[in-house]
């Protein structure tokens, strides 16, 4: 007893050995759906066909800067900025503010030892954060002066005084200092290979 029904892998491979080229025909008995010939993908109508490459200045550039922004950083100075370097170390803390042309500022720097505390207690955060303290009213008193100005941040050295300083920045006692803030580098020294390394200091 023969059935009429032929399976569908059969059907594929006489249609694959009848023509070496796929026809729709093929392409038919490939598909699940025998009954449904596949779309061919027709290009996007265009309106009017393309003039050539889009000249430079037809579709504005967001990355510019404007007519207005251009013109007023021409005409505005730039603010002097005054450097903030601070050194903490595992013995002491330091805290240098110099001015735009790298010179220190009159009584513009401060250590644990000048403000007040003697031996082990120089690295402590108490002492980072007093001579925070000190050189943020020394740079009021520039800025009362000289009108306004920027300020870069150097630090080196990941003592404990260097948490307090820049602890000192988030507080309310660093409110008008901090919009002053234009630059922040971090100035440690890191030795890779090199000689032999000195004895560490135990107390």
């Amino acid at each position: 007893m023969t059935l009429g029904w032929t399976s569908p892998l059969r059907t594929a491979r006489l249609a694959l050995h009848s023509s070496s080229r796929p026809n729709a025909g093929s392409l038919r008995a490939f598909s699940l759906f025998p009954d449904i010939t596949p779309a061919r993908p027709t290009p996007p109508h265009l309106e009017q066909p393309p003039t050539g490459p889009i000249p430079y200045d037809a579709v504005p550039n967001p990355l510019t800067l404007s007519k207005v922004s251009a013109q007023l950083s021409k005409t505005v100075a730039p603010l002097p900025k005054y450097h903030f370097h601070g050194i903490f170390s595992r013995n002491n803390t330091k805290v240098y503010l110099c001015g735009p042309d790298g010179k220190l500022v009159p009584q513009g720097w401060w250590s644990g030892g000048s403000c007040g505390f003697k031996g082990a207690n120089r690295k402590s955060h108490e002492a980072g954060y007093q001579c925070a303290v000190h050189a943020f009213r020394r740079l009021e008193e520039v800025i009362k002066d000289k009108g306004r100005v920027s300020l870069a941040l150097h630090f080196a050295g990941f003592g404990k005084g260097r948490f307090a300083v820049e602890g000192v920045f988030l507080t309310s006692e660093g409110d008008r200092i901090r919009p002053l803030v234009v630059e922040v580098e971090d100035r440690t020294r890191i030795k890779i290979g090199g000689t032999r390394s000195k004895k560490k200091r135990r107390v």
